[in-house]
């Protein structure tokens, strides 16, 4: 006996086209995103799908180099220096978990920070006149 299902069987879409977060765009050196022209959602990475419609219609974007720490911890690791992270709001309205370095200016909530690189490496920092 063969059962035929009522509806067709839906297969997962994987929503990032690829892991690299950072590209190059005429604005320079930047994180990459993703802005959905049915629902204008904007999101981190290059997907092929919104997260938040499930729609295919979308493309390819630069995120803002600036933004606000929304919080942040710092990690002690066994042998290693204090590594701080935290969560990023960028002016675009998206979240991000990110590395973080503090010079003269110290880490705390709210914060103005901007964008900054070390090689293929990206991490935000207090931006000057905080």
């Amino acid at each position: 006996m063969s059962v035929t299902p009522e509806a067709p069987v839906s297969v997962p879409i994987a929503d990032l086209e690829n892991d690299d977060l950072l590209g190059a765009f005429p604005e320079g050196r930047r994180l990459v995103g993703t802005r959905c022209a049915d629902c204008g959602q904007t999101m981190i990475g290059d997907r092929v799908v919104c997260s938040a419609c499930v729609s295919r219609d979308v493309s390819r974007v630069p995120l803002p180099a600036t933004g606000v720490l929304y919080s942040f911890t710092r990690l002690h690791l066994k042998g290693e220096a204090v590594r701080a992270v935290g969560y990023v709001d960028l002016d675009d309205n998206v979240r991000t978990l990110a590395d973080l370095r503090e010079d003269s200016i110290p880490l705390r909530p709210d914060v103005p920070v901007e964008l900054g690189f070390d090689g293929d490496d990206w991490f935000f920092t207090p931006a000057t006149g905080a």
